[in-house]
């Protein structure tokens, strides 16, 4: 089975060439040049840094973030990627196309460029010659992490994804790399500065504990070898983990049959939808995005919510607060106001909240769908705005509590309107009309509703806002992390209950929506 599968492999790896001179051509360069950025991302350390105890640390943070990132794109990116399911009709056992799968895989394009980046790091770190047998040994383990990693998590995106969601989980992704690489860039740029190392060397300890960082992290401590022994074990331990996963889910994925896609359904010239399965909330998702790409109603909405915090900051400026701690509150209110603006969010579906009730569509789908534009924007608004927060600061150690701070504000604000646009709906502007026109009415006023929710965002918004600001306040790295996972884990959880509650609200209350929504229609 795996002779078998290493020629396909291999001929896989030929078809790159095959077609024109030209294509031919055009491919070598780009395998070439590709090569020669691994080799010079593991000449670069060497050439600028000459303490080796510096380079040590850069090597643990840039191999733990490279081997972090062989484990989470292929959940992302996956097309093309030999699977399970694709040898089911193969009479051979699980656990020899396991095996199979898992050890050709070092013959692939990324494999061999990341052998590349080892090859060129061994042979350009003389230091770590002094034992002979650690660096090989360190660097095979890598290796293998990555190949484990790479197989465990595009299987499972096969396995739990599908097909269905592939198109919703690769824009995931791409939101997200274009959120994480101004981040990167940022953070590159503060840790070349003078005190930017301190932050540096921090956040690679911390990793070096991780089996990502922890093969690098071995190599710099190889004058204690009881250490460089335990990160080793750290890597084995991963590695023995993701192999018994990744025997799991070889069975599951040989046993379990997918229902097809319907052949007859139109897949391309749907905008948006081309993008989101064909279920509740996908749907709901790829309708509000398209409104807001084309309803004048969301784009003044947007225009609008960027005044309130220059405003604030005159203000405190000319009563002469610093700067420095002023940085920290713009991005905060945008994107407290960013969630809260969606508070009325069901009263702008006049032509269409029918359909939702009509057809039975459950609550919490049209909670979770109607979220996805804010979310979409937002969070990588948090994470972008968050490095240019720190920036100005001037010190990246507070970058994890500054970013717990905003996606608990983006979650938590969220979820206040996920709720509130169902339990206090007010008539808003008509699809058509201009978006500065309110019409009035004469239920609950739009002003108590308006109010309350504020009032919610701001008092659940609470909790985040202080653990990050106490973690601002004593810079130490281990607070600002617990400020991250408590921001985002506290965001996280008051969102899934906002969707929660106001999905029973929306069931309990649709025959009252429509009598809102349409009131002028």
């Amino acid at each position: 089975m795996a002779a078998r599968l290493l020629r396909i492999r291999l001929a896989l790896l030929g078809g790159a060439f095959r077609g024109s001179f030209g294509r031919g051509l055009r491919t070598a360069l780009l395998f070439v040049l590709l090569g020669a950025v691994a080799v010079l991302a593991a000449a670069l350390p060497a050439v600028l840094i000459a303490n080796p105890a510096d380079r040590a640390i850069v090597d643990t943070g840039f191999g733990a973030i490279v081997l972090a990132a062989v484990f989470a794109v292929p959940f992302f990116a996956h097309r093309g990627h030999l699977e399970p399911r694709q040898f089911g009709q193969v009479p051979a056992s699980p656990a020899s196309i396991g095996s199979a799968l898992l050890v050709t895989t070092v013959a692939s394009w990324p494999f061999l460029l990341l052998a590349v980046w080892l090859i060129a790091l061994g042979v350009l770190r003389p230091e770590w010659g002094d034992p002979a047998w650690l660096a090989p040994v360190a660097l095979v383990l890598a290796a293998v992490l990555a190949v484990c990693s790479a197989r465990v998590t595009s299987a499972l995106a096969k396995l739990i994804v599908g097909d269905r969601y592939e198109g919703l989980v690769r824009t995931i992704g791409a939101v997200l790399l274009v959120a994480l690489l101004p981040l990167i860039v940022f953070a590159i740029a503060a840790a070349a500065g003078v005190d930017g190392f301190s932050a540096v060397s921090d956040f690679s300890e911390v990793l070096g504990w991780t089996p990502f960082g922890a093969p690098f992290a071995a190599l710099a401590l190889a004058a204690d070898p009881a250490a460089a022994m335990l990160r080793l074990a750290i890597v084995g331990a991963a590695i023995v983990l993701l192999v018994i996963v990744w025997s799991v889910v070889v069975g599951s994925s040989l046993r379990r049959v997918a229902r097809p896609l319907d052949p007859g359904v139109a897949r391309s010239g749907l905008g948006w939808f081309e993008r989101f399965p064909a279920r509740p909330a996908p749907a709901i998702a790829a309708r509000l995005l398209t409104y807001w790409s084309r309803d004048p109603r969301y784009r003044v909405a947007l225009f609008a919510i960027p005044i309130a915090p220059i405003f604030m900051l005159v203000a405190f400026w000319v009563a002469g607060a610093p700067l420095g701690p002023l940085a920290l509150v713009p991005l905060p209110v945008i994107l407290l106001l960013l969630g809260w603006s969606q508070h009325n969010d069901v009263a702008m579906d006049s032509t269409a909240i029918w359909e939702h009730v009509a057809s039975g569509t459950r609550g919490a789908a049209d909670r979770a769908g109607r979220l996805a534009p804010v979310l979409l924007f937002g969070v990588p608004l948090a994470l972008i705005g968050s490095s240019v927060t720190v920036t100005l600061m001037g010190d990246w150690r507070v970058l994890p509590a500054v970013i717990g701070m905003n996606l608990g504000v983006l979650f938590v604000s969220n979820a206040v309107s996920s709720v509130f646009s169902v339990l206090m709906p007010y008539p808003a502007t008509r699809p058509g009309d201009s978006p500065f026109v309110q019409p009035q009415w004469s239920g609950s006023g739009s002003g108590l509703a308006q109010t309350l929710s504020m009032i919610a965002a701001i008092a659940l918004a609470v909790p985040p806002v202080w653990v990050s600001v106490v973690a601002i306040i004593d810079v130490e790295l281990g607070e600002n992390l617990w400020a991250l996972l408590f921001g985002a884990g506290y965001g996280l959880l008051v969102l899934v209950l906002g969707i929660f509650v106001g999905g029973r609200v929306f069931d309990r209350s649709g025959p009252e929506l429509i009598g809102v929504t349409q009131v002028f229609d």
